[in-house]
């Protein structure tokens, strides 16, 4: 049996991902399952929290951040998020929605202060449905991190679930 890897002192435990049967057999399949009970997880090294409504900084600063579905510790690059930070309560994303059998970058905006996501005009309705779930997802990521500032200094991330749980990681 594989020993857990304790976290750092300055990090929450992680969490086991859920067993390898319980995944989508292909990442297209999430896109159908945006309901899902799965959200994101932090997939950034190097990350601490901050003060302010964007929590995540790298040496000081607010930084950008990859996001990653929170099923399995492998390649969801078709549903990855890249979220960075644009001015005190805003947080510019670039997300995967999924149109006629193709992935399609969507460029869209949160507004922490508002609670709102910002979408572009002449985004397809399909497209539009899956970007507002995967922002708020988004968002449910943010709030909690913000929780878990108060408690620890660093978030746990992607890699670290994975190392702590290999049997379930997916790989």
């Amino acid at each position: 049996m594989t020993d857990l890897i304790a976290a750092p002192a300055d990090h929450a435990q992680p969490h086991p991902y859920p067993a390898a049967a319980d995944l989508p057999d292909h990442p297209t399949q999430l896109a159908a399952d945006l309901a899902g009970a799965w959200g994101y997880e932090l997939d950034s090294p190097q990350i601490t929290y901050g003060t302010g409504p964007w929590p995540y900084y790298r040496h000081g600063s607010p930084a950008a951040v990859r996001l990653s579905p929170d099923l399995a510790y492998r390649a969801w690059t078709t549903h990855d998020v890249v979220a960075r930070p644009a001015g005190e309560d805003q947080v510019q994303l670039v997300l995967h929605c999924h149109g006629d059998n193709a992935a399609v970058k969507v460029n869209a905006r949160l507004d922490l202060s508002q609670r709102r996501v910002v979408l572009p005009r002449d985004l397809p309705r399909q497209l539009s449905a899956q970007a507002v779930v995967k922002a708020k997802k988004v968002l449910a990521l943010i709030d909690a991190a913000c929780a878990d500032r108060s408690v620890h200094v660093r978030p746990v991330t992607a890699e670290m679930r994975a190392r702590a749980h290999p049997a379930t990681s997916g790989r």
